[in-house]
Order: structure tokens, then sequence, then C-alpha cells
């Protein structure tokens, strides 16, 4: 079992795809590219319509109808960035998924032709869960607490109107977050449904968010863990040949020589043993065979790499105008909420907060990740003993060196790498614009 390869590299992703009505994603080994089969259509097209143009449409009205508080208007303002943003990645996944899936099936399929380290692509797995369940715990905290907040805000409202007389004003019955309703709610044959309705419009439209920033990362994490894999495949090159040629040769013929090779480490004893029982020009073949097959899976993971970057490209870009806007924001919301005491509001804040730190921080660290695995290429191969084999033969290791010596990097729209630098940059940008408006609102 240790020894399987894993399969489904993205398979909770895929369900959740599936369940959102953004496309009936299909595993690598299936063969399938098709997206929207049969009645599905149909499916994506209501649920799209209905959470996301209807949802987010009402969203988006709210912060700019009527007249709001502060803090309702910074934390609705925050919501309406993060989900309308979003609909460009909604466009990517629509109309390029047939690239993505291509790039999935290189990772899950083709580059296992070549070398590969099973248990290290299992722990790639395991972090990338890790990585989507954190970011869907600050979700689910976000939206959980907001409900609660708003529920203890109604039960607030009730005992107020309960100790009014018929005469007097009743305030406004406020929903749990802020978002545009058309018809009247403050009756609770009303007020139920609606509340009903914006919890799962916000579950439906925050797991999206959620779905398509932590799928993204993975694939980015599960690129920077086969650069590794191939730092470790040339590392080990020589070594890994001269022991598939020592296998070949007889216990009883290499007897003598490994016991005059007992000093030896075993690479060393097993070189010198097949030096001795094989001739050089079937050594060459093999060692040849190897570095080109290494030379392989560095093109196929810099054509995976590349891809990939043209593909989302403006996702990232989008990812960066959100982020930055949002935590602004939000902060400005946190400091509020912090300065009036406001529990569980601030628990909300906070949580969402976060939420869009780790949304920003995964793919930004992986792809940081990235760059450095394949940056190492070069030191992999002046680790692979190129000393030993034939001249002509150094050629491609030459030309390996040299690529990785020019950075591979994802950007966004050209205008930024996705990396640490560009992770501290959006943070002090948030921190400044946040310093100016709370300027303003003192």
């Amino acid at each position: 079992m240790t020894n399987s390869r894993p399969r489904h590299y993205f398979g909770f992703h895929y369900r959740i795809l599936r369940f959102l009505g953004l496309g009936w994603w299909h595993h690598p080994e299936e063969g399938k590219t098709t997206n929207f089969p049969g009645w599905y259509l149909y499916y994506s097209i209501v649920t799209q319509v209905v959470w996301v143009a209807g949802f987010v449409g009402l969203e988006t009205i709210d912060p700019f109808v009527g007249e709001k508080e502060m803090d309702r208007f910074m934390f609705s303002l925050s919501f309406v960035i993060t989900h309308n943003l979003t609909l460009i990645k909604l466009y990517i996944f629509f109309f390029k998924n047939v690239d993505i899936q291509e790039i999935v099936r290189t990772l899950e399929i083709e580059l296992y032709d070549y070398y590969q380290n099973i248990e290290k692509n299992r722990k790639t797995v395991k972090i990338s869960k890790i990585i989507t369940g954190s970011f869907i715990f600050f979700g689910w905290l976000t939206i959980g607490n907001g409900n609660v907040y708003g529920t203890i805000q109604d039960l607030h409202w009730k005992s107020l109107v309960a100790t009014l007389n018929d005469t007097s004003q009743i305030p406004v019955r406020t929903l749990p977050q802020p978002i545009y309703i058309p018809w009247n709610y403050q009756k609770d044959k009303s007020y139920i449904p609606t509340f009903v309705l914006e919890t799962v419009g916000l579950l439906w439209t925050g797991h999206i968010v959620m779905t398509i920033d932590t799928f993204i990362a993975s694939v980015i994490l599960h690129m920077g863990a086969q650069f590794e894999i191939l730092n470790e495949a040339i590392t080990t090159a020589y070594d890994r040949t001269m022991t598939s040629l020592r296998e070949g040769i007889r216990p009883e013929d290499s007897g003598h020589q490994g016991q005059q090779s007992s000093i030896l480490s075993v690479e060393d004893s097993n070189e010198r043993i097949v030096h001795a029982f094989i001739p050089k020009e079937e050594i060459d073949a093999a060692l040849q065979k190897t570095f080109r097959n290494c030379f392989r899976q560095h093109q196929v993971l810099i054509n995976c790499v590349e891809k990939f970057s043209r593909t989302y490209s403006y996702g990232f870009m989008t990812q960066l105008l959100s982020s930055m806007a949002a935590i602004c924001v939000v902060m400005v919301q946190v400091s509020q909420d912090a300065s009036s005491f406001k529990s569980v509001r601030l628990i909300t804040s906070v949580a969402f907060f976060f939420a869009m730190i780790t949304q920003l921080g995964m793919q930004c660290f992986t792809g940081n990740e990235l760059t450095l695995q394949a940056e190492r290429i070069s030191d992999a191969v002046m680790q692979c003993k190129w000393e030993r084999i034939p001249t002509r033969q150094r050629r491609l290791l030459l030309m390996m060196m040299m690529r990785a010596q020019r950075p591979l990097r994802l950007t966004a729209a050209g205008f930024t790498n996705m990396d640490n630098a560009c992770f501290l940059a959006i943070m002090k940008a948030a921190y400044s614009y946040y310093a100016v408006l709370s300027q303003r609102q003192e």
C-alpha cells in the first residue's frame, strides 16, 4: 500500500466544483474533458444565474443603497470586492478548463513516465488537503459567526419591539450579513426564508472562492514538489544507473570484486563492479538514457508551469487586487469592532481577515517555493557526479543548468511575480491604505 502511487490529487476539489455547478471535472485517467454533459449544463446555468449573478448582484447593490453605518458599509464592501473579482476566475474555469485539465493530467499521469518519489507525492497531497481545510475553516468561521451575530441582533430587536407600544416607531430589522433585499422581510413569515436564502448564498459563493483558490494553490504546490523530485532524480542519476546495472550481474561473478570493495561505500562499490563486468559502451548507453530522461522530465515540467502561468495569469492579477482591497477594508472593520468591544462581530472580522491573508499567502508562498525549486536544478546538476560521465553526454546537463538559471516564475498578468516579496508588498500597501482610511474617519 505504501508503494502504490496516489491518485486523484484534486478529488476533493473536483467533487465541490461539480456540486457548485462549475463543471463536471474529470479525473485524468478518465480521458474526458467535457465538463457540461447533458443535464448538468442546465444545472450549472441555474446555479450560476441564481447564486452568482443573482446573489452577488444583490451583494453589490447593498453598499450603495440607502444610508449605511460605517462598519456595515466596510464589511459589506469587503464581501463585494472578494465576490465580484472572483467572476474573472469563474471565466477562466469555464472557458479554460481544458487547459487546466491538461496541466493536472501532466502532474498526475505523464510525469509518472519518469522518476518519481511516491512518498513525496503522498505528502504533497496531504499538505494540499491541510491548506484547503484551513482556508475552509476560516471561511466557515466567518459565515458562522456572522450568522450568530445576526441571530443575537435579531433577538435584541425582538426584545426591543416587545417593549414598544403601538404608536412607537419600530426599528428596522436587519439580516446577519449586509445584502440588498428587494422585498419586505420585517415579519417572521418572510424573514426566516430570507435568512436561509442569505446563508445558503453566502455558503455557495464562499465555497466557490475557497475551492478555486485552494485548487490553484494545490496545483502550484504539486508543480513545486515535482521540481524537488526532479532535483532528486538528477542528483541520484549516476548512482541509480550503476545500481541498475549492478543488479544484472550475478552474485558469484562479482564475489571477488565485492570482497575487494568492502571498505568502499555502496555506490562506489557498485560502480567498481559494474566497470569490471559490463562493457563501457553499455554503461555509456545506460547513463545516456538516464540523463536524457531527466532532461525530458525538466522540459515537461517547464512547459507545464509556463502553460499554467499563461492560463491563470489574469486569475493571479484578480487575486492581488481583491486581496489588497479586502484586507485593507477588513483591517478597518477589525479596528472598529475591537474599539467598540463587539465580541461576536470581532470574531467574524478577525476570521475574515485571516481568511483573506490565507487566500493570498497560499498562492504567493507556493509560487515562491516553485521558483526556488526550479532554480535548484543547477545545484543538482553540479552534484550528479557529472565528471564521471562521458564528455559528449554533458551537453544535456549544461542545457539544464543554463535553463535553470533563468527564473521560472508565475506572474500576475506580467505586472508582478507571485512570491513572498509580492505578499509583503500587498500587505504593506493594504496597511498604507488602512492608515489613510483610519485618519479620514477620525
